[in-house]
């Protein structure tokens, strides 16, 4: 039960929140209710606010990007969603090391370390997310992964900001310790290498891979399933003959059955029962178990 008396929710739409978003217009996904509030911090200092305003009231938060990784709740969210899916300034470089805001996006961040002549970002060309989801998941693609040249990270932890050191050692395979609730990233600093004159075709090459191999043309949120040790998620999938499996509106793609995508009219129980019957089926005909790479956001998120 949520104290969110009309004076907490004046104090959050002075702050600039938005009050019931829908979670199709957040998420790639274009799944779920609504969010009760919305906020799209345009200074750091209005986050610390929010947060103590939200306590004030016990009123949940979670905190999303772009939304590219999140499942949302059919039932939505009745707390606060603070959404970093812009910068709130350009990137700053000092030759190859470069700061970037968390909801600058990974795409256009990679696209202009090519530019100024940098190589180590390329290969992540294409996700969508942000710095700030990059950082938290260690995101990755193509063999490349973000702590390669992470080396600070700007963080909100109990009120107070502070850059953190990276023990690249801590981060492993879509996993991080600068995740929320713990930490709130803010900013990341990144050290990349001079480029060797390969760099734009390497970006190209990935780009292309994934423009031929992903079903871009449909919502999604991007791939289910991490990667199971000496396996393909897809491949086990696809062997399995689960591709163009459809739950309601949600269906394994035809195209890269990693990917569960939504015809139009998917709500986050048909996607939740697709995602149990490819687990079941994979784990019953080949023995290997698949663990969820998306997110699931709802009544679940953790107070901050």
């Amino acid at each position: 039960m949520y104290d969110c008396t009309q004076t907490i929710s004046d104090q959050l739409i002075v702050l600039g929140a938005r009050q019931n978003v829908p979670f199709s217009e957040l998420t790639s996904f274009r799944i779920g209710g609504n969010a009760a509030y919305v906020l799209e911090p345009a200074a750091y200092e209005t986050i610390s606010e929010a947060i103590a305003c939200c306590k004030t009231a016990s009123l949940p938060i979670c905190l999303l990007g772009k939304g590219t990784n999140v499942l949302a709740s059919d039932a939505g969210f009745s707390g606060l969603v603070i959404r970093f899916d812009r910068p709130l300034h350009p990137p700053v470089w000092n030759g190859t090391h470069v700061i970037a805001c968390a909801g600058t996006s990974l795409t256009q961040l990679a696209k202009e370390s090519v530019a100024k002549g940098c190589m180590g970002m390329e290969y992540l060309c294409g996700i969508p997310g942000t710095v700030g989801g990059a950082c938290a998941m260690n995101a990755g693609a193509y063999g490349a992964e973000v702590k390669q040249i992470l080396r600070r990270v700007r963080v909100l932890q109990s009120g107070a900001d502070r850059w953190i050191p990276v023990d690249p050692d801590a981060l492993g395979y879509r996993k991080s310790p600068f995740s929320f609730p713990d930490y709130i990233v803010l900013e990341a600093e990144f050290a990349l290498s001079p480029d060797d004159g390969g760099a734009a075709e390497r970006m190209k090459d990935a780009t292309i891979r994934r423009r031929e191999k992903q079903p871009l043309e449909y919502p999604s949120a991007g791939s289910v399933f991490k990667r199971p040790a000496g396996h393909f998620a897809g491949a086990l999938i696809e062997q399995c003959g689960l591709k163009g499996k459809t739950i309601g509106g949600a269906q394994v793609s035809e195209k890269h059955a990693g990917f569960i995508i939504n015809l139009g009219n998917a709500t986050e129980r048909d996607v939740a029962e697709l995602i149990a019957r490819i687990q079941e089926t994979v784990r019953t005909e080949t023995g290997v178990s698949l663990e969820c790479e998306i997110k699931r956001m709802g009544e679940g998120a953790c107070i901050c």
